[in-house]
């Protein structure tokens, strides 16, 4: 009897060894071959590319772009003679803040009878053809305390006043 236990247990360890050894082997090799029967499955295979994937270049490219043009460049955006539209900016657009766009070309005179309140808006000219080159430009409004006069400018960000009569007919002020 004592025998016929041991015979036993040794199939049975046996059968368990076997079946360990196969689990591990199924495990090992078999995900290998699906994701290589998958693949081959694909290839030579033409599929749609979501749109999402080739819109419009990216904020950070643009801007990254953009840094590298020179002034005369910028200038060509905004005035069209590099063919662009014009649209008001949004805050990640822009590189200064209100307070800073006011302060390039202004002095700002604190004296009484010369107080003047401001308003600053950018907007942003983008080439038409790639939309990846971008010039920002701001158009400033001073107005005196009591409304009785008021001036426009428009300025880039590097302080380069615009020839209103260059800019396109909108932004002349009639």
């Amino acid at each position: 009897m004592q025998k016929q236990r041991s015979v036993k247990n040794q199939i049975i360890s046996v059968l368990l060894f076997l079946l360990t050894a196969g689990f591990i082997t199924v495990a090992v090799f078999l995900p290998g071959d699906l994701v290589r029967k998958e693949a081959l499955d694909e290839v030579g295979q033409v599929m749609s590319v979501p749109v999402e994937y080739y819109s419009a270049p990216s904020e950070a490219l643009v801007k990254n772009i953009s840094r590298q043009l020179t002034e005369q460049e910028r200038l060509s955006l905004i005035y069209g003679d590099w063919e662009s539209t014009i649209q008001e900016a949004s805050d990640k657009d822009v590189s200064l803040t209100e307070y800073e766009v006011v302060h390039l070309e202004y002095p700002i005179d604190s004296r009484y009878q010369h107080w003047y309140t401001w308003e600053a808006t950018p907007y942003k000219a983008v080439d038409t053809t790639f939309k990846t080159y971008a010039a920002i430009f701001w158009k400033v409004t001073f107005t005196k305390y009591d409304g009785s006069e008021s001036f426009v400018y428009y300025i880039t960000e590097n302080g380069t006043l615009l020839d209103l009569s260059r800019l396109p007919k909108e932004f002349r002020e009639e």
